[in-house]
């Protein structure tokens, strides 16, 4: 009874075991397949022109001071006309893009205006398209005074505007070698107006590029992302305990929902009548709560190291923002983003703080959780500082929170292995220690005799290795020198013929110099599987003798038959078409073959076959190879033609 107990125990924490590894190494692979896609397609996704050297004066800019094609930002002084459409003959002034005219010029959030720029040093033949980012909030653009793009509808009140929110692309072919594009913007749904990113100009074929990889590049992220999430959920689901990998999921699920609806907002892409007031709550609501989440993430794993109360508070302020959110128009909660953005960034600023304190006290994982949760702050940051237009930049978060969440996963992963390991071992003791000593004894005695057959099977797995070449896996010589005495044993008490066939790869030594030695280690092994195949259908074995030499017994056959598979060997070689452009007998790899048979007889020695064999393969090579040389019982030679 105890020692089914015992058996039944040992099962279960061993399934345990495995269970346990094989889910913390799917994680892993699926962090590192996630990592390495996003690895390659930050490579792939080229940047654009940065330079501060080329920039719009007083709405121009001039292209042909490039030397070379380029897409570059069209940032600097744009013509701006404050409550204008159409003539814009008065009122000009100038405006710094990208910007809000709020900050900017220290007009009212609420309005509309005309953007214009004049883009000098086009070519004439080319096709050329902008990217247009989201706008603040609906817009018109005309290039040389043809409407070329709309999102929403421009209006010059409130009751008449139309808001929207739509990343797009446009193309466009010049009438001449420059280009006038005015840009007609209202604003009375959002906090201020403008031209918030950068409009940039390429080819059509960059610009194009460019869009398709930005977008895969997103949907990587968001495929990770997604993967991510619902594994963990799926860990939480079968161990409840487990509330870092809740917390983990939905972070991921968060920032999934941020991906679609931010930057090129792919959600519009499935969606197209998806309503912009839904897509700036969410946006906004994506931010207050993974934010706070994050930070449970981190005290999950690191409970000793954060201050619980500071994360509730935190908390508690995040979800005021985020019903703010829901119960305000986009005019109103707006403004609040500014104040949650200043306790992002002291949150950053304490969280760095005890992550450094975590890594300077050598706890577990603390140094890679350091390093992405730095790269992460620094992506947030930049996010921060570029939407209130403090610098230039593109938007990193996204990218940011998938190297954190590696670190995450990371530490999940890593507890979980100690925690199955633990079990495991609580699991032995506690069967140990139920053991009586005369089970004690038996499992011993059983413990044995499986050692026992275990020795057993490696020894026969040894001996069956040291019969094997590891390259061409056949038989090697050792294994020839036994059983080739066995068989001119059985010839001789039959008085039965036997014969011994050597085969020998044609200037193989130059085969090597050519292709090299890899490509002869393949050579070789070809060789050898189809010379096998055709010995073994007549019940003989085939073995390497070395280097690209090899031999075959073959019992019971006539004269007639050893030539007839000696030939098939020859032109199943010659068959395979394998190249050797510097052969001195074909450009293809080919074969000498020496065979030698007799009736095995008391006077006669097994030696002095396998020295007959070896003497026809080298009359074989001496009548230029590719060749068949049999010598008989009779005495008589045989010279096939090749």
């Amino acid at each position: 009874m105890f020692a089914r107990l015992v058996h039944i125990t040992l099962f279960e924490a061993r399934r345990i075991k495995k269970v346990g590894y094989l889910m913390v190494r799917r994680s892993l692979y699926c962090v590192l397949i996630a990592v390495v896609f996003l690895l390659f397609a930050g490579c792939a996704h080229r940047e654009i022109d940065t330079s501060p050297v080329l920039k719009a004066e007083e709405g121009y800019i001039d292209l042909s001071k490039l030397h070379d094609d380029r897409i570059i930002r069209l940032n600097g002084e744009w013509e701006f006309y404050w409550e204008r459409k159409g003539a814009l003959l008065d009122n000009k002034q100038y405006i710094e893009v990208p910007s809000n005219w709020k900050s900017a010029l220290g007009l009212p959030g609420h309005g509309y205006a005309t953007y214009r720029l004049v883009i000098e040093g086009l070519k004439e033949e080319s096709r050329y398209g902008l990217t247009i980012p989201a706008v603040s909030n609906a817009y018109q653009l005309f290039i040389d005074g043809n409407l070329a793009a709309e999102v929403g509808a421009v209006g010059t009140d409130k009751d008449s505007t139309v808001p929207d929110y739509q990343p797009q692309e446009v193309y466009f072919s010049p009438n001449d070698t420059s280009t006038e594009v005015t840009m007609v913007l209202a604003n009375y749904h959002y906090r201020s107006g403008g031209i918030w990113e950068s409009i940039t100009i390429g080819t059509a074929e960059q610009i194009l590029d460019r869009t398709y990889k930005k977008q895969a590049f997103e949907f990587i992220i968001f495929g990770c992302l997604l993967l991510a999430g619902l594994y963990h959920s799926v860990l939480y689901i079968q161990r409840r305990k487990n509330v870092s990998a809740l917390l983990f999921s939905l972070v991921c699920f968060i920032i999934c929902i941020r991906i679609i609806v931010t930057e090129e907002m792919a959600i519009l892409d499935f969606f197209p009548s998806f309503p912009w007031s839904l897509i700036i709550k969410l946006e906004y609501l994506t931010f207050y709560t993974s934010v706070p989440l994050f930070c449970w993430v981190l005290y999950s794993l690191f409970p000793n190291l954060f201050s619980k109360r500071y994360f509730k508070v935190f908390t508690f302020i995040s979800a005021v923002m985020s019903l703010f959110v829901l119960v305000t128009t986009t005019n109103i909660f707006t403004h609040s983003t500014v104040i949650y953005q200043v306790l992002t960034i002291i949150t950053i600023l304490y969280v760095s703080i005890k992550l450094v304190k975590a890594l300077i006290d050598k706890q577990e994982g603390a140094l890679i959780v350091n390093i992405c949760a730095a790269i992460l702050s620094i992506t947030v940051i930049n996010d921060i500082l570029s939407v209130n237009s403090v610098i230039q930049s593109y938007r990193l978060s996204s990218l940011g929170l998938a190297v954190f969440i590696f670190s995450q996963a990371y530490i999940i992963a890593k507890r979980s292995t100690k925690a199955f390991n633990e079990m495991e071992r609580m699991t032995t003791e506690l069967a140990l220690l139920n053991l009586t000593l005369e089970e004690k004894v038996k499992e011993r005695t059983v413990s044995l005799e499986n050692s026992r057959d275990q020795l057993q099977k490696v020894n026969e797995k040894l001996k069956n290795l040291s019969y094997r070449d590891q390259l061409t896996q056949i038989p090697n010589r050792r294994y020839f020198d036994e059983k080739y005495h066995e068989a001119w044993d059985a010839a001789l008490m039959n008085k039965s013929p036997i014969a011994v066939m050597y085969l020998d790869i044609d200037y193989f030594k130059l085969y090597n110099d050519t292709y090299g030695h890899e490509a002869g280690d393949e050579c070789l092994k070809l060789v050898a599987q189809s010379i096998e195949e055709i010995i073994q259908s007549c019940d003989g074995f085939v073995a390497r003798m070395g280097g690209e030499e090899f031999i075959a017994v073959l019992l019971n056959q006539s004269p007639e038959s050893i030539y007839q598979l000696a030939e098939k060997c020859r032109t199943m070689i010659e068959g395979l078409n394998i190249p050797h452009e510097n052969s001195k007998v074909s450009n293809r790899v080919t074969l000498s073959i020496g065979a030698a048979m007799s009736v095995a007889n008391a006077k006669g020695k097994a030696a002095d076959l396998i020295s007959e064999a070896d003497e026809c393969l080298y009359e074989a090579k001496e009548n230029g190879r590719n060749s068949i040389y049999i010598k008989n019982a009779a005495g008589t030679v045989s010279t096939p033609s090749a």
